[in-house]
Parts: C-alpha cells; sequence; structure tokens
C-alpha cells in the first residue's frame, strides 16, 4: 500500500505551524497572528507582495494626464491616465536612486519629473531625460531600459482598477470569479458610480486584520454604536441587521445583502432615490435585479482588504436617512498600525441634491471624525493592544457562530448563501483564503 506524504506545513520560528494556530474549520483563530511581527513578515511577502489590490477608479482619473498616487499592496504606485487615454500604473519610485516621483495626491501632468536628479519620464512612464547625460559613456544609459516599473498586471471591472505585482497571478476576472456577479449590483446597477472628492486617509494603532473581520461583522453594529440607536439614527432593534444572507464567492470575497426591518419600504432598493430605482431593470439581470430590490444593506470584502458598504443612516438626530456607498480599504504600517482609506461613492446620474444629501451624512458618520468610524477605532485598537502580551498569544480567538449552519436553498445568486446575517462564517471563510495564502507562498506552491 504506498502512502501519500503529509501535506507540507507553513511553521514559525518557535516551531508553530501556521495550521495549527488558525484552524477555520473550528471557529478558532490564534490572537498571535494580529501582533506577531514574524507573521507580519510572511504576509508582505505572501500576500502583499502577489495579490490583486484596488487602486484607484476611472472617474478620479477622467482627463489625460490625470493621476492619483495609492499603494497597490504597501508598494506605492501612480494611476495615471497617459496622453493616449490609457492607464497605467507604475512603481511611484524614479529608476536611477529610487526617489518618489509623484508627491502629490493628485495631479496632471504630461511628464514626471524626479526631484532629486531630474530623471524625466513621459505619462505613459517611458524616460525622457536623465540627469548629465553626456557624461554617461557608450551603452551606460539605455533609455529604453529605464521606463518607470510597472504593476505586473492591471485591470479594471466597472470603473474599479486593481493591481497585482505577480506576473503569474491569475488574470483578474478569474479572480474576481464569481464576486462580479455581485458587483454588478453594487458598481453597475444604475449604470455606473463615481468618487465624490479625494479619500478620507489617517492611521490606526491596531492590526490590519481587525479592520477586515469588523467589515463582514453585523452583529457589532447595535451594541458598538449603541449610541446612535439611543439617539434615533439606527434603529432600535438588536436584529435590524440579521433579516438577510452571508455569502461566501470563492477566491477569500465574502459579503451580505441584508433586508433592514421587516415591512419598511426605505430599506428595499439598496435605500436608492424613486429614480435611481428605475434604472435597475436596464443594467441588472432578473435575478440580480430581486436582489437589489429587496435589500437595503450590503457589505462586501474583496480579498484581502478591499470592501465596499452600502448602507442607510442619519447623519445627525434631525435628519432623515440616506443611502450611500462607501469604499473601505487598509493598508499595513506595521503588525501593529494601519492606514485606513474611505470614499464616498455615488450613482453617477444622482442628483445634485441627492448628491449634498448623501455626502453630508457620508462625513458626519464615516471617516477619523465620524461616528461609525470612531467606535469602531476604539475597539480595533484595544483588541490589538489587549492581544499584544505573551499570555494572550497563547489563546484563541472564538469564530463559531453559525459553525453548523445549513447553507441557504433559495439564493438566486452564485457562490454558497447562508441564511441570517449573524454569524461568523464569512469571517471564517476569509481566514481560510488567509491560511491557504500564507501556506502556498501566495502563488500556489507550498512553503
Amino acid at each position: 500500500m504506498t502512502v501519500s506524504p503529509a501535506a507540507p506545513t507553513t511553521r514559525l520560528r518557535n516551531g508553530d505551524a501556521l495550521e495549527d494556530i488558525v484552524r477555520p474549520q473550528d471557529g478558532l483563530i490564534s490572537r498571535r497572528i494580529f501582533t506577531d511581527p514574524e507573521v507580519f513578515e510572511l504576509e508582505l511577502e505572501r500576500i502583499f507582495g502577489k495579490g490583486w489590490f484596488f487602486i484607484g477608479h476611472d472617474s478620479e482619473i477622467p482627463e489625460p494626464g490625470d493621476l492619483v498616487t495609492r499603494p497597490c499592496g504597501i508598494d506605492p504606485v501612480v494611476l495615471i491616465r497617459d496622453d493616449d487615454e490609457v492607464v497605467h500604473a507604475f512603481l511611484n519610485s524614479c529608476r536611477h536612486r529610487g526617489m518618489r516621483i509623484a508627491r502629490t495626491d493628485r495631479d496632471n501632468a504630461t511628464f514626471l519629473k524626479c526631484p532629486y536628479h531630474g530623471w524625466s519620464y513621459k505619462n505613459n512612464g517611458e524616460l525622457l531625460n536623465a540627469a548629465c547625460e553626456n557624461h554617461y559613456g557608450e551603452g551606460e544609459l539605455v533609455k529604453e531600459e529605464l521606463g518607470l516599473i510597472p504593476v505586473a498586471q492591471l485591470g479594471s471591472y466597472h470603473g474599479l482598477w486593481f493591481g497585482t505585482w505577480d506576473e503569474h497571478a491569475p488574470p483578474l476576472e478569474e479572480w474576481l470569479g464569481d464576486m462580479r456577479w455581485y458587483m454588478d449590483i453594487i458598481f453597475g446597477r444604475t449604470g455606473g458610480i463615481e468618487i465624490m472628492g479625494p479619500p478620507q486617509i489617517w492611521e490606526v494603532d491596531t492590526a490590519w486584520k481587525f479592520a477586515t473581520d469588523n467589515f463582514t461583522d453585523n452583529f457589532h453594529v447595535f451594541s458598538s454604536h449603541h449610541s446612535l440607536v439611543e439617539l434615533g439614527m439606527l434603529p432600535n432593534n438588536p436584529d435590524f441587521a440579521a433579516y438577510g444572507h452571508m455569502i461566501v464567492a470563492g477566491n477569500g470575497h465574502i459579503l451580505h445583502f441584508v433586508q433592514g426591518e421587516p415591512g419598511n419600504d426605505h430599506y428595499r432598493s439598496l435605500g436608492l432615490s424613486h429614480d435611481l430605482r428605475e434604472k435597475f431593470s436596464e443594467f441588472l439581470t432578473p435575478e440580480q435585479k430581486g436582489i437589489a430590490d429587496d435589500h437595503g444593506y450590503s457589505a462586501g470584502t474583496m480579498w484581502p482588504n478591499f470592501h465596499w458598504l452600502q448602507l442607510i443612516s442619519a447623519g445627525d438626530m434631525e435628519s432623515e436617512e440616506e443611502a450611500f456607498l462607501n469604499l473601505r480599504m487598509e493598508t499595513p504600517i506595521s503588525p501593529t498600525r494601519t492606514r485606513m482609506w474611505s470614499w464616498l461613492a455615488v450613482d453617477k446620474d444622482a442628483t445634485p441634491e441627492y448628491r449634498k444629501k448623501v455626502y453630508e451624512t457620508y462625513v458626519r458618520t464615516f471617516g477619523p471624525s465620524g461616528i461609525f468610524d470612531q467606535d469602531d477605532m476604539e475597539n480595533w485598537e484595544d483588541c490589538t493592544r489587549a492581544n499584544m502580551g505573551p499570555a494572550a498569544r497563547r489563546h484563541t480567538l472564538h469564530h463559531k457562530m453559525g459553525l453548523n449552519r445549513a447553507t441557504a436553498t433559495d439564493w438566486p445568486g452564485p457562490g454558497v448563501a447562508y441564511p441570517d446575517s449573524y454569524g461568523e462564517m464569512t469571517q471564517r471563510s476569509w481566514y481560510a483564503q488567509w491560511l491557504q495564502t500564507m501556506a502556498a507562498n501566495g502563488n500556489g506552491r507550498r512553503s
């Protein structure tokens, strides 16, 4: 009889195997992975060096020469539309000494000039001029080989641009997989969205995974944000966000669709105005339209760190509730410090009056000065601090809600769906992808 060799494991320096301390199938996740520098080093190499990452949206660079500077993973890039209207993403680093060449958050440029030695590049990445060219000997400066370094692959879906540094990564559409079907509902429901203004950016003393975990967690809302309930800005019902489904869409992508309080028409059709709701039939399939019609909230995560949040909330005690679309991203700085990114998106056919109300609601509720984010940041920072010590790191966190829950048989969309959007099925799926990626060296080859 032939005995198959055991699957290789990924061991940390103290001998612990990741597969032993992260056990999504059992709902047990080691506290160690949130603060350990060794785990963080592996994440930078295997996740942030090889995955697909959101960079920006078409509406942020509408004209030739428009650019924004963003991370792709953790490396800085310039997302730019060149003079021929082709979109590129380049490492934001001169080929000479590595200096940043684009030093503002956004700009419009025909060429990019390094402030250190003056090397200049066209907005399509080609090297135009180097410093003191007459001092180079023959063959010492080959401009055709010294253009800006592009991401290995760049692609877009519904105007959202994603990049990866891994030339062997699966193509964007394959990586998105079934998530595209749900992205149609969120980003293509009325013919497209656009970003309103620049992103809000701030830093938090937290592990990036705590923020990611939070964005697929509905049942924290009533307790963590109870001050909003007391102010009448959220429903006074502990189960108000439980009426829905959780969906595992494959490749680490996860999402919720939540109906909101039963019997309240305001929580239908994603909370959009009636003129926008009427466009669903034009841009969505009947199955997609049915989901959009029947739900008010949605939270989605595209592996590993990009999120949407379709939310209905009041901006203050005096205002009516408004629906808005918030895009989110976390960029790790260290094991216990994270840079947060938050964008406001709106359907491009929304009226000026609707845009104004949505903007006011968003800035009062999200971002570093918003009520929701202030509550969440306190949670994430305290979770991080409490899990840093040697005693805490010997224990696991509990992710067992819905561990034995049966799947939904009547859900019309792709992926694996579960009834009741209070559960930890999506968290377990995300951590399973984390474990697979970390064990597979980020590209399918196990270490």
